[in-house]
């Protein structure tokens, strides 16, 4: 009898809370950059990455691809440590190359991990965006790598 109590009134509640959380946690794509943003003048983007007096960590982006749709698309990054020294993962930064150039870092925040970049849906309006990602590790050396993002417009 208790059993049976269990199976019918509090199992189901679990499972309605379980999907409850789960489709919260579904993942809502990030608006990296905003059509406004986008509207603001371009920069030229900077020939090869920033090279530093000491060897910084490497900044692979081959994870993002660099001509997307107009739906959401994989951001993803691989940090590359140099003499195995890990990313102090609060130093991340993505700057938007615009004039003024726009600080995108706290919109992927929760995607930032020591080994790199993992948003699995992000949305970024048509047009033609360069990003620079920047990280430093945790004796103090700084990476810069940037890539151009294409985006086409829906069909």
């Amino acid at each position: 009898m208790i059993k049976t109590g269990f199976t019918r009134q509090i199992l189901p509640a679990i499972l309605l809370s379980a999907s409850i959380v789960s489709s919260a946690m579904a993942v809502e794509p990030v608006h990296l950059i905003t059509r406004e943003e986008a509207g603001l003048p371009a920069v030229e983007p900077r020939p090869g990455s920033v090279r530093n007096l000491t060897r910084g960590p490497g900044i692979d982006t081959l994870g993002t691809p660099s001509k997307v749709g107009s739906g959401p698309f994989r951001l993803a990054v691989r940090f590359l440590p140099s003499n195995g020294v890990p990313i102090e993962p609060g130093s991340v930064r993505i700057i938007y190359r615009r004039n003024p150039a726009i600080d995108l870092t706290a919109r992927v925040k929760p995607f930032i991990t020591a080994a790199g970049i993992e948003a699995p849906a992000v949305v970024v309006p048509p047009g033609k965006h360069v990003v620079e990602i920047e990280a430093t590790d945790k004796e103090g050396r700084t990476g810069r790598s940037q890539f151009t993002l294409t985006v086409e417009p829906p069909k």
